[in-house]
């Protein structure tokens, strides 16, 4: 997922949400869903993503002054090299970032600090051509950091360890010491059935067309982020991970027919399949809590989890 979730004290967790009485519409997270643990996988939908997020940040700023005036923290990826890079630019642009911090990366320090010096000179040229004042391109500042001794880079199994330990976290919660004192997970998860007639599943595909494809100067007109039904619902599905999405913005990608209506809109909360009933034609779904999910229309990624 990408997500932007303020941070505040009423933020920390549910109960002190639910103590300091703070508006709900100001304190959840914006989040959206990617699906992938691969950035490589769908590069236009991680753009389309970040987008989103960058107005949906601006339209909940224009309300709020303090959160304005304090700025956002942006965490980026790992990943520095060719794609990965670009995409770190992009997020840098998109998001009018004005402070990059760099630690320990000095390849990578260079490398940021040459592209907004050629980028400013760049913008200065095109301001000398333009008639009239022409607002000046200010670069971000960039800051390198010295690592702390002993610091060492997180391995891929580290990664994917941590991440399966976020996922379980999300439906269980934390480990609590009851009055008894034993210890006890902090949610109970619920698990419901759903029929295969009520369940639409989509999954993200990329249908970016290349340079060479497209006429002299010319741009693609189609969304380069399609949605694929998957009607063929089998045992293949179980373990994974599946966003559930908003009544609204289903209800607005069946007026318009656009995929940017439901796979730029927030999710409502996450699912897991845990078993497929051939028989009985209905999944299990893992929530973690109890009652009604909000839709059935789901997105379906690369994400699985195992307990």
């Amino acid at each position: 997922t990408l997500t932007a979730s303020p941070v505040t004290p009423d933020t920390v967790s549910p109960i002190t949400h639910a103590l300091s009485g703070g508006s709900l519409a100001a304190s959840t997270p914006l989040c959206t869903w990617y699906g992938s643990q691969d950035l490589a996988a769908h590069p236009d939908l991680y753009k389309a993503l970040v987008e989103k997020l960058g107005r949906d940040i601006d339209e909940r700023f224009s309300g709020d002054v303090d959160g304005k005036a304090s700025g956002i923290l942006v965490n980026t990826s790992g990943w520095i090299e060719e794609l990965g890079y670009q995409l770190l630019l992009h997020a840098a642009e998109v998001l009018r970032i004005n402070v990059i911090l760099i630690m320990g990366h000095d390849r990578l320090y260079s490398m940021i600090t040459t592209h907004f010096r050629k980028k400013a000179a760049q913008e200065d040229e095109m301001a000398d051509d333009e008639a009239g004042p022409v607002a000046s391109f200010v670069p971000p500042k960039i800051i390198k950091l010295p690592r702390s001794g002993g610091v060492v880079s997180r391995d891929s199994t580290f990664r994917r360890l941590a991440r399966m330990q976020c996922i379980k976290r999300y439906f269980n919660g934390d480990l609590l010491r009851s009055t008894e004192g034993t210890v006890v997970q902090q949610y109970t998860p619920y698990l419901s059935e759903a029929p295969f007639q009520n369940i639409k599943l989509y999954k993200l595909s990329s249908v970016s067309l290349a340079s060479s494809m497209l006429p002299v100067s010319g741009k693609q007109t189609t969304d380069p982020v399609q949605l694929t039904p998957i009607t063929d619902l089998n045992p293949t599905l179980q373990h994974a991970v599946l966003a559930v999405c908003h009544p609204s913005a289903v209800e607005a990608f069946q007026k318009s027919g656009e995929p940017s209506d439901l796979y730029l809109s927030g999710m409502a909360g996450f699912v897991v399949v845990e078993k497929v009933h051939m028989e009985k034609s209905s999944l299990s779904l893992l929530s973690p809590c109890s009652g009604a999910l909000p839709s059935f229309t789901f997105l379906i990624g690369d994400i699985v989890w195992i307990e």
